[in-house]
């Protein structure tokens, strides 16, 4: 094509002379008698050159070439595609077996980034995960300021790894429980996950303080390294896949509280007290609020207490006893403070010096010695909790039993929640394929109903316990005051 289009430009040319040509003899001439003639002659010329170039153009190097390059081309042998086909599907059959194709050491296909869904895995890809060994970690606080929670966690894991290793292990394998401390510090808790990942710890126990449960997250994800916090408040789970939490849940345990006001109690109007001093009683003051509103039930007050140290904050938003004369004005049947238990200790004895006889409800922050020490003044609180150590449930009863005799006192909420932690993971293990991290993990998923010392627990499709509140009431048994649990999950 470039060969005709010179040829065509060529053309061109010629009739531009033509054009000339015809003007010029005109103008001259004074007659065009002449110039027609010189036209014919020019015509007919141009018609010869024009055949003449396009002629050429077939038989131009160009087009002698092409015609050597296709006479080179010959028809493919009709066995190759067959033959390719065969060794796609051989290539796809031993790639696809894990005996043909091992791994031996961990690579990164071990690994499970965010971009590639975490968990979610074939069934060809989870049999090339190496299997973990014999081993449950629990990551916690054992020193510095946060002892006292890490402490109680170790305990509970402990006594259940006591009773596995009298129960002779699982699997046939006895399970090594192995412990670190974090001392309460982010770097703690990462060095923690990793030297877990480097022991090939199958899972551990989180304690409930915030440095382990999100400090170290993504590389409990992308080490696939299950971790099952007892006892943290903060949702775990939408966080990766290999995160787990059994602890009561904090809208479940408000939806079961105001069940209990509205069906046993008959109140009808609450008013909600915030500390905006703590960011959690302000998640759970919402909670409250939310679930209020959703029964129809009539909410009088919203009170609000401020920092002494905020900037621009009067007198009176930062004084309890100027908060709390607002009840004055339509008292409510009950209080919903979510704060802590020295604050909630403040309101309920401003309450009584202002004749306001209102019983206070919340979360389980208002079960100290502290609050218990008002005694009579306290008496009426609700609040929900995800352990009561004076059940009667057999099981739960042998637990505190044996928990009291090793540690010499009684177990905590934590200490429960480490315990159940520790046997949801042994029953996972038993129940998997494989000591391979996904097969544990779906395991987990798997869990229904399984039966705790904190109370039936079913583990949601993000990690998240699927469990129900206990609710205590604060009164006396003789002259002794405490919080009696009137109503346990069944």
């Amino acid at each position: 094509m470039r060969q005709l289009s010179v040829k065509l430009e060529s053309m061109k040319n010629h009739w531009n002379i033509f054009q000339d040509l015809f003007s010029s003899t005109c103008s001259i001439s004074g007659s065009c008698g002449v110039v027609m003639e010189n036209i014919s002659l020019f015509i007919i010329i141009s018609s010869i050159c024009l055949v003449t170039s396009l002629s050429g153009c077939t038989d131009t190097a160009e087009k002698k070439e092409e015609k050597e390059a296709r006479a080179k081309i010959s028809m493919p042998d009709p066995r190759a595609a067959q033959n390719r086909a065969d060794r796609e599907a051989e290539f796809q059959k031993v790639v696809k077996d894990p005996i043909l194709t091992p791994i031996s050491e961990p690579t990164t296909s071990e690994k499970a980034p965010p971009e590639v869904g975490y968990g979610e895995k074939s069934d060809i890809q989870i049999l090339r995960e190496k299997e973990r060994a014999p081993r449950i970690g629990l990551l916690a606080p054992l020193t510095g300021e946060l002892q006292e929670y890490g402490v109680d966690a170790m305990n509970g894991a402990d006594l259940a790894s006591e009773e596995l290793d009298a129960r002779g292990g699982v699997k046939n394998k006895e399970f090594e429980l192995l412990v670190f401390d974090t001392k309460g510090k982010i770097k703690g808790a990462q060095m923690g996950v990793e030297a877990f990942l480097d022991r090939s710890v199958l899972g551990f126990i989180g304690a409930a303080t915030s440095e382990v449960s999100f400090s170290a997250n993504k590389a409990v994800n992308e080490g696939q390294l299950i971790m099952i916090s007892a006892g943290s408040r903060r949702r775990l789970g939408d966080t990766g896949p290999y995160n787990f939490r059994n602890t009561l849940n904090d809208t479940e345990g408000i939806k079961d509280l105001l069940n209990y006001i509205q069906h046993e109690k008959k109140w009808k109007k609450l008013a909600i007290f915030n500390s905006l001093v703590n960011d959690y009683s302000i998640q759970l003051s919402a909670g409250f609020k939310a679930e209020i509103l959703n029964r129809g039930m009539d909410l009088t007050h919203e009170l609000f207490l401020w920092n002494s140290g905020t900037t621009y904050m009067s007198e009176e938003d930062t004084s309890i006893g100027a908060q709390v004369k607002k009840l004055k004005q339509n008292p409510p049947d009950a209080l919903i403070y979510t704060g802590d238990g020295l604050e909630g200790k403040q309101i309920v004895r401003e309450m009584r010096e202002a004749g306001l006889d209102i019983p206070m409800v919340g979360g389980e922050d208002l079960m100290i010695p502290e609050f218990k020490a008002l005694g009579e003044k306290a008496k009426g609180t609700l609040v929900y909790s995800g352990f009561n150590p004076k059940s009667n449930d057999p099981k739960t009863k042998e637990f505190v039993k044996d928990y009291t005799a090793k540690f010499g006192k009684e177990p905590t909420r934590l200490a429960a929640l480490s315990y159940d932690a520790f046997n949801m993971l042994v029953q996972a293990i038993d129940k998997a394929q494989s000591m391979r991290p996904s097969h544990i993990r779906m395991a987990l998923l798997s869990i229904k109903d399984f039966k705790g010392v904190t109370g039936p627990t079913t583990i949601g499709p993000t990690g998240e316990a699927i469990k129900k509140a206990f609710i205590f009431e604060f009164g006396n048994t003789g002259d002794k005051y405490d919080f009696i649990c009137v109503r346990e999950p069944k």
